[in-house]
């Protein structure tokens, strides 16, 4: 059976390009690849209908945001990822990033992917899509004496009074054996030559980041023992957890209350159902204050313990026609 993996690190506002790569294996050969490259969200688009073309199961790993049912603040995850890296932008749909122009909500309406993390580790077929984030995976995919936690690693280029060589090497040299591991041999090359780069510049970050986000793809898939979801429909990143990584990410888990492992995206999937797949429309019903649900957001109530049924009962009303 043919499987495919897009690794895509958005450039957000799409202003700039971000980065995107790809691999099909034919069982446990790999048979199409394309490396690292510059990209905006209309490349991303492409290469994923390529792939998805190619292959019944295809399996994209974004790094950007793409669950925002709160109008403001953090999402849970975004609260852990916070505590763990500096710099970590909240996502909501009152920030500009995130308004009904965002070019992701487009991304997301014309590939229709599915989103439940569980689902696209155990599918035969579809296209389904996951949250990352290179920063927060970074310290999981080190071996335990690399383990940074709680400190930064600095190897983004674009950030100069930060940014370190030896942390650049660092990255690149874990990713190339992580590359090596996952018989990704048309990689090895391109990656080896990053860990040589002593001058690296923002796309080269942007290029290796796409890999990662490929890289934790492949992982998920393959069900890793080292693999986890961190937060849940309302926002969540899988990554890999060294056991250091792990120790010390699960301890912030417990201090934020952060939920963890897959749990249940009923509530996702039907207002998207609701709103004929339109992600803004959906995360802004989510959002907003709701007299059905005496003044609160569907996204407040479906945080409380029986919350969510409700949500999912008004849902099903609205969906009947049935008055709230």
């Amino acid at each position: 059976m043919r499987n495919a993996f897009v690794g895509f690190d958005s450039a957000w506002a799409d202003s700039a390009p971000g980065a995107v790569c790809f691999a099909v294996f034919d069982g446990d050969r790999l048979a199409e690849w394309d490396l690292p490259k510059p990209a905006r969200f209309c490349d991303a688009r492409q290469a994923v209908k390529r792939c998805h073309e190619s292959a019944p199961y295809t399996l994209v790993a974004i790094d950007q945001p793409t669950m925002v049912p709160n109008a403001a603040g953090m999402r849970p995850v975004e609260r852990l990822a916070c505590s763990i890296k500096k710099g970590v932008l909240p996502a909501h749909l009152n920030h500009a990033l995130f308004g009904r122009s965002a070019p992701v909500w487009e991304f997301l309406d014309r590939l229709g992917p599915s989103e439940d993390p569980l689902k696209a580790q155990r599918a035969d077929e579809g296209l389904h899509l996951i949250e990352v984030f290179p920063g927060l995976a970074l310290p999981g995919l080190f071996p335990d004496d690399h383990c940074r936690l709680p400190a930064a690693v600095h190897y983004d280029p674009s950030k100069r009074e930060r940014f370190s060589v030896d942390d650049w090497q660092l990255v690149a040299s874990n990713i190339l054996s992580c590359v090596q591991r996952l018989s990704l041999e048309p990689f090895v090359e391109w990656v080896a030559k990053q860990v040589e780069n002593t001058m690296p510049v923002k796309a080269d970050q942007d290029c290796l980041d796409a890999l990662i986000c490929l890289v934790i793809a492949i992982k998920w898939r393959r069900g890793d023992r080292d693999m986890e979801v961190l937060g849940d429909w309302r926002g969540h990143m899988v990554t890999p957890l060294s056991a250091k990584a792990r120790n010390r990410i699960m301890e912030k888990v417990c201090q934020l209350d952060v939920p963890v492992g897959c749990g249940s995206w009923k509530l996702h999937d039907l207002v998207l159902s609701y709103f004929d797949g339109n992600h803004y429309d959906a995360f802004e019903w989510l959002s907003h204050p709701n007299p059905a649900l005496g003044g609160k957001s569907p996204h407040e109530r479906a945080g409380t313990p029986d919350g969510a049924q409700e949500v999912i009962d008004l849902i099903g009303r609205l969906t009947h026609g049935i008055p709230a």
